[in-house]
Order: structure tokens, then C-alpha cells, then sequence
């Protein structure tokens, strides 16, 4: 009778191991992302956001002076934004401009020209291949401070009530075309940027730069949603925001003011079109929390290019990840912002042309927007093992090891009991 004790044991130590072992799949291993839709139409998202960037120019005014002041504002913007340009910089190249170390970009006055009137910015644009008033169409940009000008973007300040647009097709000139004129005022614009992002954020995945005469903007859109089980599991591990949960921050506001901050952290100094909080934390060396005011902060010149351009600063793209490497050895640093976990990406490859002659440009740079397919993916984040899927697993597990059941657990308590017990033929 007491003979198959430590085997029964023994099977019970192996059910409540094997219990503990399915279990972990639904406590460590929660979220998962599968391909939903292979179908989905474009007509079912919404057109991304397009923002337009004056990033180089030359002076039509001969003087050296203002020669020299284009020169210094183009090295300024270069860095800033990270362009082509930058990774061929020099050391030298920091210090060829003494005479504006200390100016101030806000009082350089060179975005106001951008800004005069949109009518002489623009020369041409089509929506849906259908001419349109550019001024309708765009705004200026808010996060750049008059940078930039900015289409379907609901962050855009006095932004259209109808936006974010939808398009049904796709294929060159099937979504947005801009003409620019090339000169502006006593300016010669050379070079453009141009983001292509999410109509509720600010920023992109990347930032395209061109001094062609026309720019070729195909869009791969991914969409991404999850279901409703996934909210159970804390964010570090489902990595994304749920809309009543984002307490009006967007993801992009979010790495733009971590990237300021570990500006002012390493440099000292702040970008003039920033928008940070009152005060600023900034880490110092003994890991120790100082607290920097507006007042106490200068906002960064072509002094502070050579920190800004050393610490690879990226302050205007969608990267979670801040590189730190030094030399040989390679750290980053996370900001942790995280996405809604419905939202689409919007990816981009950029085919440039050359309009005019081989030595010289055209008068008009041309920006053509588009999505290159017409269906996209559609991706569904959902638990990997939800807790019905482990209450299975628990009777599974018991039942082959066991030989236990809900069924003969029942049957084996009734029948202790004589009013209970099934009848026998004997």
C-alpha cells in the first residue's frame, strides 16, 4: 500500500516543476508581434506628415562679411543637423569663424527671410495630383521655431481641422508634389531637409538631405496596433503606450528633450529653438544632480560646435539611442520613450535628380511624396500566454503526470461521502 508513496512523490515534484517552468512563459516571456495583415490598403492609414527644412545657403550680397556669416550659419546648421556635410569637418574648421563665437542664432535673422511670405517660398504644389494653394497646405513649424514649414501635421500650429489626409493609390505623384523656389531674397537656397513622420509627432525616422534639383520621396509604411490583454503587463516589458496613458507627451517631444538634456549635460548650452522645461537636470561628474535655470544656461554658438559635433548629437530623428562610444570603447544611452502601441511607421528611401545643366542647377527644386505600394503589413502585438492558456497548460501538465482532472477530483470527494457514492452491481 505504501510502497508507491515516493513514486507518486516523485511524479508530484515533477508536476509542480514543470508547472513552475510553464508558468514562466506567461510571467517572462509576455509579448509577442505577429503579422496581422499582409492587405492592409493605404486608404486605412493616414498620409504621414511632411516637413520641409531650409538647411543651406549662399548670400547674393558680395561683401565678405555676409559671405563669411553664410559660411559660419551653414557650419552651424550642418552640425546641428547632422548633414553630409558634417563628416567631412575639420578640427580647423571650428575655430575659421572667431568673430561670431558669442553671436546668438535667435538674432541672426536668417529664418525670418524663410518666412516672409509662403507665396515666394513655394512656386507650385499638387495634392492628390490635384493643384493646391501652398499656403493651405502648409504651416510653419512649431518645434523648429520657423525652420521649417510643415504639412498634415496636427501639431502644426493654426493646423487644418481636416488633417491628418488620407490617399487611395500609390506611385510617383500620387500623394504630395512641392515646388521651391531656389531663390529667396538676397538668398540662394542650396541644400533642403526633409522629414517624413507620424501626423501626432514631431519627428521622423530619419531626416533626407538633397541639394538636387528634385527629391523623390518613396514611403513604406509598417502599422502596428495591440490588443487590449497586452495593457496587463507593466510598459518596460510591452514597450509601448496605450492612448489614455500618454498624459499628452508625444514619443518624439519625449527623445527631443532627452537629447537637450544630455546637451546641457555635456555642453553646457541649449539649442535657441528648444523648448525646455523651466529648469534642467544635468549630471555631473561625481554622479551627483545640479539644477540649471533658463537664465544660467547660453544658448550653443559656433564656440560650443566642436562639443556638439564630438558627442555625435542627433537631435532631430525618432533614435531611442544616444551613442557615447569613445575611441575603442562602445556605451549608449536610452531615453526610453516608447511608441503608441497603435501607430505607423513611416520608412523612406530617397532617389535624387539633377534637373539643370552638369555645372548648375535648376531655379525650382521639386519634392515628390508618395507611398510606394498600395497594400502595407499590419503587425498585432498580443500576449504570448495569456492566463487561459496556463490554467490548459496546469490541467494538461497534471492530467499526463498526474492521471489527475477536475472531473475525477470531484468524483473522489463525493464519494466519501455514502449518500453520494455511485452504486456498484455487487
Amino acid at each position: 500500500r505504501y510502497g508507491r508513496i515516493p513514486l507518486k512523490i516523485l511524479f508530484a515534484v515533477a508536476t509542480v516543476y514543470v508547472c513552475i517552468l510553464s508558468s514562466e512563459r506567461y510571467f517572462y516571456f509576455w509579448v509577442q508581434t505577429t503579422i496581422e495583415r499582409t492587405d492592409m490598403h493605404v486608404s486605412e492609414i493616414d498620409f504621414p506628415a511632411v516637413t520641409i527644412i531650409p538647411m543651406n545657403y549662399t548670400t547674393d550680397n558680395f561683401s565678405l562679411k555676409s559671405d563669411r556669416f553664410s559660411k559660419a550659419y551653414n557650419l552651424y546648421q550642418s552640425v546641428i543637423w547632422k548633414t553630409p556635410q558634417s563628416h567631412h569637418l575639420r578640427e580647423e574648421d571650428f575655430a575659421a569663424f572667431p568673430e561670431f563665437k558669442d553671436l546668438d542664432l535667435r538674432k541672426w535673422g536668417v529664418s525670418a527671410s524663410w518666412q516672409l511670405n509662403c507665396r515666394f517660398f513655394f512656386s507650385e504644389c499638387k495634392w492628390r495630383q490635384k493643384p493646391m494653394n501652398c499656403c493651405d497646405l502648409f504651416r510653419s513649424g512649431k518645434t523648429f521655431s520657423g525652420y521649417a514649414y510643415v504639412f498634415n501635421s496636427i501639431l502644426s500650429d493654426d493646423a487644418d481641422k481636416t488633417w491628418p489626409w488620407t490617399v487611395a493609390a500609390s506611385g510617383a505623384a500620387s500623394g504630395l508634389v512641392v515646388k521651391i523656389n531656389r531663390q529667396q531674397g538676397q538668398f540662394t537656397l542650396n541644400t533642403l531637409g526633409v522629414i517624413i513622420h507620424e501626423p501626432d509627432q514631431y519627428l521622423g525616422m530619419s531626416i533626407d538631405y538633397s541639394q538636387e534639383d528634385r527629391i523623390v520621396v518613396p514611403v513604406e509604411p509598417l502599422h502596428f496596433t495591440a490588443e487590449t490583454d497586452v495593457r496587463a503587463r507593466p510598459l518596460q516589458m510591452r514597450r509601448c503606450y496605450f492612448e489614455n496613458e500618454i498624459m499628452g507627451r508625444s514619443r518624439s517631444e519625449c527623445i527631443y528633450k532627452c537629447h537637450l538634456k544630455y546637451l546641457v549635460e555635456k555642453c553646457r548650452c541649449v539649442l535657441p529653438m528648444a523648448a525646455i522645461a523651466k529648469d534642467t537636470l544635468v549630471s555631473t561628474d561625481e554622479n551627483q544632480t545640479e539644477t540649471l535655470s533658463n537664465s544660467e544656461l547660453t544658448p550653443c554658438g559656433i564656440k560650443d560646435l566642436v562639443c556638439v559635433y564630438n558627442h555625435k548629437f542627433s537631435f532631430f530623428s525618432m533614435s531611442n539611442i544616444i551613442e557615447e562610444s569613445r575611441e575603442n570603447v562602445f556605451t549608449t544611452k536610452d531615453c526610453g520613450c516608447f511608441p503608441q502601441c497603435e501607430h505607423t511607421q513611416y520608412h523612406t528611401s530617397t532617389y535624387t535628380e539633377r534637373l539643370g545643366s552638369v555645372n548648375s542647377y535648376a531655379s525650382e527644386i521639386e519634392i515628390d511624396v508618395y507611398f510606394q505600394e498600395e497594400t502595407l503589413f499590419s503587425y498585432r502585438s498580443m500576449l504570448r500566454f495569456t492566463l487561459i492558456d496556463l490554467m490548459v497548460s496546469y490541467g494538461g501538465i497534471a492530467g499526463l503526470i498526474m492521471g489527475v482532472s477536475v472531473l475525477g477530483g470531484v468524483n473522489a470527494f463525493l464519494n466519501r461521502f455514502t449518500c453520494c457514492r455511485l452504486p456498484h452491481p455487487d
